[in-house]
């Protein structure tokens, strides 16, 4: 079964996922210059967030686990297309947001519904850009796990998939 080949995967990449998601703070420093300092490290945040979060997915689609698995509720399933939309954005558009399942992120948030990876409550957003909070790369990872158990637990128990 895939899922439990992902799941172990996840859990073997855990500690790396944890230091590529936090340990680039703080660590820009120029000893007469801390406008540039302050700026670079932004810029590093910001990057490293997006980074994380290209390989988070990476690993994710190693064992075919995306937004189309059947075992997602629908509700969240339009709130891993807009973590899906960052990615891209991240991967593909360092000057703009990129172009895949930018309708779905603007509909998720925009939309009453809360999501449980805490998305919308930390990103800001333009029609050109995205600002995660620091540390959302790892809610991300904390939220594809538990999507991941999920599923695991529904093929376990042989149930049919539900519409939300």
């Amino acid at each position: 079964m895939r899922l439990l080949a992902l799941k172990k995967r996840l859990m073997e990449e855990s500690n790396t996922i944890g230091w590529l998601c936090t340990v680039h703070r703080n660590r820009v420093h120029y000893e007469n210059n801390p406008e540039a300092s302050k700026k670079i490290q932004e810029q590093l945040n910001q990057a490293t967030n997006l980074i994380s979060l290209a390989y988070i997915w990476a690993l994710l689609d190693e064992q075919g686990f995306n937004e189309h698995n059947k075992w997602i509720k629908k509700s969240q399933r339009l709130e891993l297309k807009a973590w899906k939309h960052i990615r891209h954005t991240g991967a593909h558009a360092p000057s703009g947001r990129a172009r895949n399942y930018y309708k779905e992120f603007n509909e998720f948030m925009e939309s009453p519904d809360q999501g449980i990876s805490g998305l919308k409550q930390n990103c800001k957003y333009t029609g050109d850009s995205i600002d995660l909070v620091d540390g959302m790369n790892y809610r991300f990872f904390n939220f594809v796990q538990n999507l991941i158990q999920t599923a695991i637990g529904h093929c376990a128990n042989n149930n049919k998939p539900s519409d939300d």
